[in-house]
């Protein structure tokens, strides 16, 4: 991750699964009509014994209720929300691995140069160099990251196969996020003060993340709880994106001299180019790699991580919005569907009635014939 690259595509990884997340979460609380109950068993048990049991419900709606409530439990158990279009086919767990595989074979392909004449090409890392000594283990970091969420995508397609333990899929999830957290808080040796900031929010956001894969086991259906996992989820791809343009975007801003009036020199790609502006309050500040140690940086930094968290919650409320409107007009659209249903139906027996009523007084005709 060492490169633009690097940040980038896992940063769209997790934005686009954290906005994935807060969709279906929004659908699904929508769906259950906005239940406020957090735990699906305790809803479906006080229905049962609201309905009497087996006694005073009856057999046939004691056993639909625990269907049901089996349906909600297993449900629960998983570590993701089935989708509301292909509901048998693990859509989540099936991307999960295929994108963790991916990042794997990223990783494990290292691009040469032979400097003799100046081709490229592919070559297998390993962790040591043939003289013994270690290579660059940030690639085996990366690796070892990547093949937790493959795991964990391997373990939410095994339960449904094989019985678990209950909550397994959610404790290798919060596992995945905790061993990503952690190469984050150890990979931040012998950095600059600006690039120690960025990694350490990065790893606390990570933290968030796996302490809201936890809080699913006991409120698995809580739309809080859901959409905070899908709002870390999206914090955490944007500020992957964001530190990835600042230590390796190749562009950065400085701003030299004093007063209102002063001069912004823009840095990109070893071109410098001059602009006169008025400013307050920036001066001598520079963001990216050249100049890791001035506390300006780290300023500027803070402030874009409350930008960032700003702008995931707004863009939550909007998806909120959108997301209520769509659904509303779905379900409108699918009760006029089955109240037209229903009135072919009912006219259909109707005619048969009708058809039975006609053959009846034809026969009694004939008899008296």
């Amino acid at each position: 991750m060492g490169t633009l690259a690097g940040h980038v595509v896992p940063g769209v990884f997790f934005v686009i699964y954290g906005i994935w997340w807060s969709f279906i979460s929004i659908w699904s609380h929508l769906k259950r009509g906005g239940a406020k109950t957090s735990h699906p068993t305790v809803a479906y048990s006080k229905k049962r014994r609201e309905c009497g049991g087996n006694a005073g419900g009856g057999p046939a709606l004691s056993f639909a209720l625990y269907k049901q409530e089996r349906r909600e439990h297993e449900v629960s158990q998983r570590s993701w929300i089935p989708q509301p279009f292909c509901t048998p086919v693990p859509l989540e767990p099936i991307v999960k691995v295929f994108c963790s595989v991916v990042g794997i074979m990223v990783e494990c392909v290292d691009i040469v140069t032979d400097p003799a004449t100046s081709r490229t090409y592919p070559k297998l890392y390993t962790v040591t160099n043939p003289d013994g000594s270690f290579n660059d283990l940030s690639q085996l970091q990366h690796i070892t990251m990547y093949s937790a969420f493959a795991l964990s995508g391997l373990v939410d397609l095994l339960i449904l196969c094989v019985r678990c333990p209950d909550h397994t899929s959610q404790v290798f999830l919060a596992l995945a996020f905790l061993v990503e957290g952690a190469l984050f808080h150890f990979h931040t040796g012998g950095m600059t003060p600006l690039s120690t900031q960025l990694h350490v929010t990065l790893t606390i956001i990570i933290f968030l993340c796996s302490l809201f894969v936890l809080f699913r086991v006991w409120f698995p259906t809580s739309y809080l709880v859901n959409t905070g996992f899908g709002l870390t989820m999206t914090l955490q791809g944007t500020w992957f994106i964001q530190v990835g343009d600042i230590l390796y975007g190749g562009r950065y801003l400085s701003v030299v001299g004093g007063g209102d009036t002063e001069q912004m020199e823009l840095h990109e790609h070893g071109q410098v180019t001059m602009a006169t502006t008025t400013m307050h309050g920036m001066e001598n500040a520079r963001v990216g790699p050249h100049n890791g140690g001035d506390h300006n940086d780290i300023m500027f930094a803070s402030a874009l991580l409350t930008w960032h968290l700003i702008a995931v919650v707004l863009f939550a409320l909007v998806e909120w919005v959108v997301v209520s409107r769509v659904y509303g007009c779905w379900r409108r659209r699918r009760s006029r569907a089955v109240k037209l249903t229903a009135d072919v139906e009912g006219s259909g027996d109707q005619v048969g009635e009708e058809e039975k009523l006609m053959e009846d007084v034809t026969v009694m005709r004939d008899a008296d014939l």
